[in-house]
């Protein structure tokens, strides 16, 4: 076979675009590639301002997140305080308290032993008034042994004298019984 020579006739370049199709739809894709260079500018600059938005609002969370920290860690620092002091309130009442019922006490016992000291001081000068009864009576009788002593002797006064000495009762031996008796009931 012979060698073919293929020889197109020279056409305008319009219409070799058009002949190969590349002209048509390169004009209708570079609109699209516009549009998509404008997306991928507009997507990069959206992402950028989110992430700013995002970073500043992160701070500003953060900030906020630290100074709620702060505030709880200062709110149970006092709150422990607060439970510290009443714990040393609840301990002090109940001293109080174990105080108070040991005052109580020893005043019911205070009261009791007045009351027996009011009972025996009672008894005591009950005695009392006994022995200063019999103290009376061992006057009067003294002085009556006295009497009839001198009234029958009716001799000097050396006599009555003597007499007085007597082992009988003489104001000496009242007085010694009265003391005898008082310092039994101080025992």
């Amino acid at each position: 076979m012979a060698p073919s020579f293929y020889h197109y006739l020279p056409v305008p370049m319009a219409d070799f675009w058009r002949e190969q199709g590349l002209g048509g739809r390169r004009l209708r894709c570079l609109p699209c590639a516009l549009l998509l260079l404008l997306d991928v500018v507009f997507t990069v600059l959206l992402i950028y301002f989110i992430l700013k938005a995002n970073s500043e609002a992160c701070a500003s969370g953060q900030w906020a997140e630290q100074v709620c920290r702060n505030s709880t860690h200062q709110l149970q620092r006092q709150l422990t305080r607060a439970q510290e002091a009443v714990w040393a309130a609840e301990a002090g009442a109940a001293t109080c308290n174990q105080t108070a019922v040991g005052l109580e006490n020893a005043l019911e016992l205070e009261r009791a032993q007045g009351r027996q000291q009011q009972a025996r001081l009672e008894e005591l000068l009950g005695e009392v008034a006994g022995l200063n009864q019999k103290l009376q009576e061992a006057t009067l009788e003294v002085e009556r042994l006295s009497r009839e002593q001198q009234a029958p002797s009716g001799g000097s006064d050396a006599a009555s004298a003597g007499s007085s000495c007597s082992p009988g009762l003489g104001p000496w031996t009242a007085a010694a019984l009265l003391l005898l008796g008082l310092g039994a009931l101080r025992a």
